[in-house]
């Protein structure tokens, strides 16, 4: 049976938007009514973490298993989390970037192991041997500018190369979104569009994802925003005086590829679940996505093609990312092919949502230790 359905979603994929829009449909009306104890679990966690209001999924294999909203995602109009409700998904928002790089790969517009000599020739001599791959995995070793003097892409790379190298590309491996400000002036470049006119066109269209936006903030004395619909307030619960207030997080259109992505989590489940299936994107891409990329001396790297790897988690191989921390968190159990992802509204929470949800649905699995200071 599972067979089947993985060979009728390689045969539906291939053909128009609509019949694609009406499998998702059906994808999600099958899915079985919210986990009890999933519900249980993540209500206590929202007491105890003063987070208003959340949305979560539960996929296997391509299917979605279960799926859930709780609470509400504007406090202040009592308004009800929903499946449409749009979450700021921060950091999480390079899963978008990994399925947009798979198109664009799978193309030929652009090969992971592309250098920036090769790409973008004005490049700095210290960078022109780093690879796509490099870039996506945190291995470049460019320095983070201040990017909020760049107005675009093309801005945001001219600053970055103007700073002094952080370390030789591939001999470190740094969390920071220089790479990314690269990577999305390179995808623009090649795409001859900005990048989230490319993520629609190649990955938000096709596959039918109605909920996913970005808000083009402009931040000054006034700030100025798109209408993102159907957007959950963000907040934040201050300890010292035990007071939620909303607090935002804003960013800018020249860095879109590392975070800034709002999105449902009807979205977020059809894209775990193309993911899984391995058709919308090559299988080639589904490895560099799950492969945690080495360094030049072959020492074990940490991340893949835009998410990170874990290949021991209490056992078990993971691929994860979370943002905010946990306005998003998103993690995938390799063995069983299950993903788990939990959108919130309270930034500031340790990002162990996913993780506890992942407990109710795999044995002997135990629940992640938070921090102090959390």
């Amino acid at each position: 049976m599972l067979a089947a359905t993985k060979t009728f979603l390689l045969l539906i994929f291939s053909k128009t938007p609509l019949l694609l829009a009406l499998v998702f449909s059906q994808f999600i009306a099958d899915a079985q009514q919210p986990h009890k104890g999933a519900d249980e679990l993540l209500q206590q966690i929202m007491h105890k973490e003063h987070i208003p209001g959340l949305a979560y999924a539960v996929i296997k294999n391509g299917k979605v298993l279960h799926m859930g909203t709780l609470g509400k995602a504007h406090v202040g109009l009592n308004v009800p989390v929903t499946k449409e409700t749009t979450f700021q998904l921060a950091s999480v928002s390079k899963i978008y970037c990994a399925m947009l790089l798979g198109k664009l790969f799978d193309a030929g517009l652009l090969q992971p192991q592309q250098t920036l000599g090769n790409l973008l020739p004005q490049s700095p001599q210290a960078w022109k041997a780093i690879t796509i791959q490099q870039l996506a995995a945190h291995q470049s070793g460019i320095k983070i500018a201040d990017f909020s003097k760049a107005t675009d892409s093309k801005g945001a790379f001219e600053l970055a190369a103007k700073m002094d190298m952080e370390y030789s590309p591939g001999t470190k491996e740094a969390y920071v979104s220089s790479d990314y400000w690269v990577l999305q002036h390179i995808i623009e470049t090649v795409t001859g569009m900005r990048y989230f006119d490319a993520l629609e066109k190649w990955v938000l269209q096709p596959l039918q994802l109605q909920h996913t936006f970005v808000n083009n903030p402009k931040v000054g004395a006034l700030t100025d925003l798109d209408i993102v619909p159907g957007q959950a307030q963000e907040y934040h619960w201050f300890k010292e005086d035990s007071t939620l207030r909303i607090n935002q997080m804003w960013f800018g259109a020249t860095g879109y590829t590392a975070g800034g992505i709002y999105s449902s989590i009807e979205d977020m489940a059809k894209l775990a679940a193309v993911m899984d299936a391995a058709s919308f994107v090559s299988a080639n891409t589904k490895q560099l996505i799950s492969t945690p990329l080495a360094l030049a001396d072959g020492t074990p790297g940490h991340f893949g093609l835009c998410l990170i790897v874990n290949k021991d988690y209490q056992g078990h191989k993971i691929v994860e990312h979370s943002g905010g921390p946990a306005l998003a968190d998103f993690v995938r159990f390799e063995r069983e092919g299950l993903t788990f992802i939990v959108l919130t509204n309270n930034r500031g929470v340790y990002p162990y949502l996913a993780k506890s949800l992942a407990t109710l649905f795999i044995k002997g699995l135990k629940h992640p230790t938070v921090p102090d200071g959390y």
